[in-house]
């Protein structure tokens, strides 16, 4: 028995080789792209990956590899038992016995003991991929946690390597190559990931991996950097005493670009994976075939948000959409109007939401205005979050104490970890406040948020979103009464249908053409929703990783997207956003017309408890800034009042603060002042008016202060003199009290220091700087663009040689662009100058090269051919 037997089967184009167990002969799985080796030394793993076309090795070469782990628990026990395919006594190959099979790997005795595993790996010659699948027995002393599986350890290539996962903020991470080891990054469905797939690539070739998942079950990609090289895995949670069957099959492929003058790309892999998620569930019709959604929803409208201080003066936003939004926009155009702070208590507290803020009445009066404007209102309840406390304060009280009610009407229906308890948890917006979970796998919770989303649309919200149910995800609940399995499973999936489902119901008996969505992408509830929050730009967060419009790429017929937080003055943002084809989205200013661009500087008009113009931060890296901000009529240095900060306790912060947009009238080059007028009371530690230039994302570019005075002084003037250093965004000016005392500060002028030395107050423009570029961007949106960047399907972009420019330490082409193919065939690149220079570039289409040339911020649209 320990001569070598091999057996060749071939039909097709598939070809496996087979070896017996007791061989160290190789034994592979082949399609016409990809050939996989499994070695019987290495325990069953695989020790080569061959792209078929070009003889490339793919895998790393490593001393122990592995195919799969399985992780366990036992009862009574804290430690968890980990084995793998190194841990088996004996590895049993066997080759298909038909075309179309799979081959399988049988591993016995897992770490010695009763632990067996099989792992089926196969394909057709209609795939493009090979296709895993594992399965496990195990004795019922033991609970099955986890399995990772496939894992493939990928070779790495220098400079060119890039790596790109299928996540809403996945963005493309250049270089993984140089990743120190121990480095992962992952994404989780529900979740983050908000299509199954992966992969990694150079200029030449790509690897891919995709889960082909039409049910939702609970999985994670994991891709980890280590000496040998980069690992590619899935990770599958599960619960289970009786045996594991994974019900969907993994795939892993090689791709590369179609076109030889490109180098290959992320959307030569996502190109892979469509052709499989178009024949899904969640695709069976694009967005401009289905007739579930209002008309004017179809006919590419924009959006607006408002803030809690604007609707502390609804007259603002009455005036913001009369003086501006009608005045220079079309009449046609649809205009989105969300809120953000019409909850009763406080923004995001829940979930005594009615009557709503500034009063159901106001409210209602508003959404009538919006009307006049075509405008359809748009509210986001915090899904399933229940606030239990809000705002910490000194003596160990709360602001809000919501305990007593939840204990009695919503704890039973929360979610339980583990140990049978629920689960509650801090949040940053809540000011050392937690929430709860509700369950949603309790019918409970499902009717309970139904009913919030009906009291919203009695109130004229025609749009509900279930806010922070982050890619339709929750924890995993453990209860064993509320009616599903416990601990994770499809059925988290199939019960966030139901929720959406219901919830248009709903919302439909008072709104009848209702609209519903959620907050970031998942593939499962693309015809569940009318609109999709995203959030892809906010990769810019992550110092090494650049914006890639996954969801878009993939799904961008089917569902239409928004920036969910758009910067104010951050163009290059928005010229991301249009190129992308997601809904233009305003920042408003409270400002209009002429007048000075520092707003409010005399603290005289006051929006609620803040003073126009002006923002009270809560707090800044998970510090609360629990200090007060009020208005005061007594003490002040001119006309009616001043702005009076106040703090009792030492770690106490108050912090009111103003955003100054570059542009036009101020701008680098120049040098100006800040002056204020000071006075302090009882501080017991040094002061200052802080004053940041911070560039796009906002990396700090340099500051100045202006020094409190010593509490025996009057009022006293302090001034500061600066220049704007080259690619300033904003200018923050944070008037700041740490530490115990008073300090008053009224009359801050902000002025222009001209050559002969004197001074003039810096006024703004007749429109904000944003204003040209979003006009643009809605025209073509709603109009010309609209088959294509609202409508179309995005393809890969043409070849376009222009120069770049660096921007948060990132490489971008001064002028973006991308493809769309709309439903008659043709198909368009749209461009955007997104640079404050005038710029040429070559693009190559059609087998032509046209020069383009664009002012600085002018957006176009060019028809083309492939």
């Amino acid at each position: 028995m320990n001569r070598a037997l091999t057996r060749v089967i071939a039909w097709g184009p598939m070809l496996f080789t087979a070896t017996s167990a007791w061989t160290a002969e190789p034994w592979v799985v082949q399609n016409e792209q990809l050939a996989v080796t499994f070695a019987a030394e290495a325990h069953g793993a695989v020790t080569s990956l061959v792209d078929r076309a070009t003889g490339r090795e793919l895998a790393a070469r490593q001393p122990r590899p592995q195919l799969f782990q399985l992780e366990f628990s036992t009862p009574g026990s804290t430690q968890r038992l980990t084995v793998g395919n190194c841990d088996a006594n004996s590895v049993e190959f066997t080759a298909p016995d038909k075309p179309g099979g799979s081959a399988v790997l049988r591993f016995a005795c897992l770490g010695g003991q009763p632990i067996n595993v099989v792992c089926r790996v196969g394909g057709t010659d209609k795939d493009p991929w090979l296709r895993w699948r594992i399965e496990a027995e195990y004795p019922p002393s033991l609970m099955l946690e986890a399995v990772r599986f496939p894992i493939v350890t990928l070779s790495l290539t220098k400079e060119t390597d890039a790596l790109v996962l299928g996540a809403t903020k996945g963005g493309v991470h250049r270089q993984p190559s140089a990743w120190k080891s121990g480095r992962s990054v992952s994404a989780s469905q529900p979740g983050s990931l908000a299509a199954q797939m992966a992969c990694y690539y150079d200029h030449g070739i790509g690897v891919f991996t995709a889960a082909l998942d039409a049910r939702g079950y609970r999985k994670t990609v994991v891709v980890s950097k280590s000496d040998a090289g980069l690992s590619l895995a899935w990770q599958h949670p599960c619960l289970s005493t009786s045996g594991f069957r994974l019900d969907y099959d993994v795939t892993l492929a090689t791709f590369r670009s179609p076109d030889p003058t490109l180098p290959t790309d992320w959307r030569d892999g996502a190109d892979v994976y469509k052709a499989w998620a178009v024949k899904q569930p969640w695709c069976r019709r694009t967005f401009a075939a289905r007739e579930d959604l209002p008309a004017w929803l179809k006919n590419g409208p924009a959006m607006v948000r408002f803030h809690r201080n604007w609707l502390a003066e609804p007259g603002s936003i009455e005036a913001w959409l009369n003086e501006y939004w009608k005045r220079h926009f079309p009449g046609d155009v649809p205009l989105i109007i969300a809120y953000w702070g019409w909850e009763k208590v406080d923004t995001w507290i829940t979930p005594d939401y009615f009557p709503v803020f500034p009063s159901d009445d106001e409210f209602r009066r508003l959404v009538a205005v919006g009307r006049q404007a075509n405008g359809h209102t748009f509210l986001w309840p915090s899904g399933y979050h229940y606030t239990v406390t809000y705002k910490k304060l000194p003596n160990g009280e709360f602001q809000w104490d919501d305990r007593r009610r939840f204990d009695t009407v919503a704890k039973s229906h929360a979610i339980q970890g583990r140990d049978g308890k629920v689960i509650i948890g801090d949040r940053s917006w809540l000011q050392g406040g937690q929430t709860a979970t509700m369950c949603p796998g309790d019918a409970w919770t499902i009717d309970w948020f139904n009913r919030i989303a009906a009291g919203l649309a009695e109130r004229g919200a025609e749009l509900v979103q279930v806010d922070q149910v982050v890619g339709g995800n929750f924890p995993a609940c453990y209860a064993k009464s509320h009616g599903h399995a416990p601990g994770p499973g499809a059925w988290a999936t199939d019960v966030f249908r139901k929720q959406l489902q219901t919830m248009l119901q709903e919302c439909r008996k008072t709104q009848p053409a209702a609209v519903v969505c959620f907050e970031e992408p998942n593939e499962h509830f693309l015809q569940e929703v009318g609109l999709q929050d995203y959030r892809d730009w906010e990769v810019m967060r992550h110092n090494d990783t650049e914006p890639a419009s996954v969801f878009n790429y993939l799904y961008h017929e089917y569902l239409p997207t928004f920036q969910s937080n758009p910067q104010a003055g951050n163009r290059l943002q928005a010229a991301y956003c249009l190129v992308t084809g997601q809904i233009p989205h305003f920042v408003p200013s409270f400002q209009r017309g002429p007048g000075p661009l520092l707003v409010g500087g005399d603290f005289e008009n006051w929006r609620g408890p803040v003073p126009a113009g002006w923002d009270k931060v809560a707090g800044y890296q998970g510090r609360a800034y629990s200090g007060r901000a009020d208005r005061d009529d007594s003490v002040r240095h001119s006309r009616r009042s001043s702005l009076r900060l106040t703090n009792q306790d030492r770690d106490e912060i108050a912090q009111v603060s103003q955003n100054v947009l570059v542009g036009q009238t101020f701008a680098p080059g120049r040098t100006y002042r800040l002056g204020a007028w000071l006075k302090t009371q009882g501080l017991k530690q040094r002061n200052a008016v802080l004053l940041g230039a911070f560039a796009v994302g906002m990396k700090h570019l340099g500051s100045w202060r202006l020094e409190m005075p010593d509490a025996n002084e009057d009022w006293v003037h302090r001034q500061a003199q600066f220049a704007l250093p080259e690619g300033t965004q904003l200018l923050r000016i944070m008037l700041h009290l740490q530490g115990p005392g008073t300090a008053w500060i009224d009359d801050v002028l902000l002025e222009q220091v001209q050559e002969d030395g004197r001074a003039v107050e810096v006024q703004r423009p007749e429109t904000p700087g944003d204003h040209d570029l979003m006009r643009e961007w809605v025209q073509l949106f709603h109009g010309e663009g609209r088959p294509y960047l609202f409508l179309g399907k995005m393809v890969r972009p043409p070849r376009l040689d222009v120069g770049t420019m660096e921007v948060q330490a990132r490489r971008f082409p001064a002028i973006l662009h991308e493809a769309f193919a709309a439903s008659d065939g043709t198909q368009a690149v749209v461009l955007v100058n997104a640079s404050d220079a005038p710029q040429t570039g070559t693009l190559h289409s059609g087998g032509r090269s046209v020069p383009v040339t664009l002012p600085p911020w002018e957006a176009r649209l060019l028809r083309h051919q492939r």
